[in-house]
């Protein structure tokens, strides 16, 4: 299978490179998912858990990426809620092989089935932005309908789903007039604050985005990109 793996820490994404890689198997409650969309943020280039196992021992070269959104290929033994050609999205554990590659292994119970109309590259989306959004309103923010939450960068991966969740729950959300740059705030931001939805894909360069559908791969491998414009 094609594979993005990493091999040096200091070289950053520009030691990210395309490679064949075997196709893993699906261990014991393990699902092996045919990766369709993928989620990445260079940040996690420097995650101690992408260098070494957690015994200390070095893991190179490894395979970056954590969020996921596919179809389940194959059950390890003893897996049991999710089924074969049945659409997931999820997380991979994160001193295992991520999920820049055509297939991944996941434990089953980091991922949840995908609706049907649901976009593979919008479930890709959700994982890391959507629970720490998540946990910072409810477990640690505490919000309820009624109340109102001041949202910083609400333009960005973690802020966008803030607006959405604070809506869906019956709260209102805001974002300062102006940036801590000093420049106006985006158009996105201004409409996340407000009543219209922004997409979830609607991400700063902060993010990558792989996709790889089959037919895309087999002709020029994955295509991934710096948010929605600048291609890599």
């Amino acid at each position: 299978m094609k594979a993005i793996v990493v091999t040096d820490q200091a070289a950053g994404t520009a030691g990210m490179t395309l490679v064949e890689r075997p196709e893993p198997e699906a261990a014991g409650n393990d699902v092996l998912v045919e990766v369709h969309a993928s989620g990445f943020t260079p940040g996690e280039l420097t995650w101690p858990s992408n260098w070494a196992d957690r015994l200390g021992r070095d893991r190179t070269p490894s395979i970056p990426g954590h969020e996921l959104a596919g179809v389940v290929s194959a059950l390890g033994y003893g897996t049991a809620g999710l089924s074969v050609g049945q659409r997931v999205f999820g997380l991979t554990d994160w001193t295992r092989d991520g999920t820049l590659a055509e297939y991944t292994a996941v434990e089953a119970r980091n991922l949840a089935p995908l609706p049907g109309d649901v976009d593979f590259t919008v479930g890709a989306s959700l994982p890391i932005s959507g629970l720490t959004a998540w946990q910072g309103l409810f477990e640690h923010g505490r919000l309820r309908a009624g109340q109102s939450v001041l949202v910083h960068g609400a333009a960005g991966g973690v802020g966008s789903m803030v607006t959405q969740l604070a809506r869906e729950a019956g709260a209102t959300s805001s974002a300062p007039d102006e940036l801590p740059t000093g420049r106006p705030r985006s158009t996105s931001a201004r409409r996340s604050s407000s009543t219209s939805r922004t997409t979830p894909w609607r991400m700063s360069a902060e993010s990558i985005w792989c996709s790889m559908s089959s037919a895309e791969t087999s002709r020029s491998g994955p295509r991934v990109w710096f948010g929605p414009e600048e291609r890599w």
